[in-house]
């Protein structure tokens, strides 16, 4: 098959989309089928000629009001790039309404399929509601990361997945190692911890700084909680956003914070913690497999579906539903309390994420590909298309 994936967003920009968008194409490209990325990411210093699948990089000019009649230009232009695939996979609403709204009676050849990853902010506006409903009406085949997309949009959702860790840790990697693929960062850090005494626990997590990661109410119990109990702490950050000036104020003489700003890959920041705070899905995969206690935010009606979608969530992390509850777990940490509650949950956590790989991933997705085309009988070489 020829298939097209087409995302707002692609790396080398950082984020749970970019890796899983990556990691889908490479595993499909894996299983010989011809594999095109469109994106409007620039690539900077990525070379886009290391991976097995194409990838067509693109910019309009910003002009309201006619941003939008740009981008439909620019895929008229090019619709030799997708018009001859089997199928067209959108990911999110975005590409699919504002980039290809008009073309979609015109280009007939492929068989149109979406990815919801996630949700856009809560509550919930009624306009996201209808975007995605018209997204969604507009496909052939809907899959949703989470089962929380369907509970809180109900627009059709045909199958449901999480994803897979997208760096595969190796368990036997030595603490060398890791502090090489990190560079420089990582050894000034670790000579930091030993100067404070290799006892001080330190927390760790990757991804936005942002409002809606609800990443500030947790740094701030941390503080909180131990200076409360006269404990030293370490707060690792990998990640960058709005709120980093506001957390860089947070830090005390017991709690010493620091803010790597986006890693490409995080996993060696996330390796060096004692606990780990997540708050995606690819987040608490990744932090599923370091043998590590995982954290998760979930203050909020979404937040708490979001994690919800992960099966059995309470037996395998330990989901905060306030600040007042982090101060409290983490008071319980400092003062090493319930160490076999943690230990369970670890290690339901590593057989949990054991089972799930891109491969797999990649399969599902291949099979409902089929599924798809057979249903509207468009194989290449039928007169007859989807739509």
């Amino acid at each position: 098959m020829h298939i097209v994936h087409i995302t707002t967003h692609f790396l080398p920009s950082a984020g749970g989309v970019q890796w899983s968008v990556f990691r889908t194409a490479e595993a499909q490209a894996g299983h010989g089928h011809e594999v095109t990325i469109i994106t409007e990411t620039p690539g900077g210093k990525w070379d886009d000629t290391s991976v097995p699948f194409r990838v067509v990089r693109f910019r309009v000019p910003r002009i309201r009001p006619f941003t939008r009649l740009l981008y439909w230009r620019w895929m008229w232009r090019n619709r030799v790039v997708y018009a001859s695939a089997d199928i067209l996979h959108f990911h999110d609403y975005t590409p699919c309404i504002h980039w290809f709204l008009p073309l979609r009676m015109l280009i007939r050849r492929p068989c149109f399929v979406i990815t919801f990853h996630g949700y856009e902010r809560w509550p919930i506006r009624l306009r996201h509601r209808l975007l995605r409903a018209l997204a969604a009406s507009l496909c052939h085949h809907r899959f949703a990361v989470g089962e929380y997309v369907r509970q809180i949009y109900r627009h059709p959702v045909d199958d449901v997945y999480l994803g897979a860790p997208v760096h595969r840790l190796d368990r036997h990697e030595t603490t060398s190692r890791v502090m090489t693929a990190q560079g420089a960062t990582m050894r000034d850090t670790t000579r930091q911890s030993m100067e404070r005494g290799a006892a001080v626990p330190r927390f760790v997590y990757a991804g936005r700084l942002e409002p809606d990661s609800e990443i500030l109410p947790i740094v701030r119990a941390i503080a909180r909680a131990s200076a409360d109990c006269n404990t030293p702490v370490e707060i690792d950050l990998a990640g960058d956003g709005s709120l980093r000036p506001h957390i860089e104020t947070l830090a005390h003489p017991q709690c010493v914070i620091r803010i790597h700003g986006m890693l490409t890959d995080p996993l060696p920041v996330i390796q060096s913690g004692r606990y780990v705070i997540a708050t995606g899905f690819l987040g608490i995969l990744e932090a599923f497999q370091t043998g590590r206690p995982v954290i998760v935010p979930a203050m909020n009606t979404l937040r708490e579906l979001y994690v919800r979608s992960i099966p059995d969530a309470e037996s395998m992390l330990t989901i905060i539903r306030s600040e007042d509850d982090a101060v409290r777990i983490f008071q319980d940490l400092l003062t090493g309390r319930h160490p076999g509650e943690w230990r369970e949950r670890t290690a339901r956590a590593e057989q949990f994420v054991s089972q799930l790989t891109w491969d797999d991933i990649a399969l599902m997705m291949e099979a409902r590909y089929r599924a798809v085309i057979e249903k509207h009988r468009t194989p290449r070489t039928a007169p007859e298309r989807c739509g």
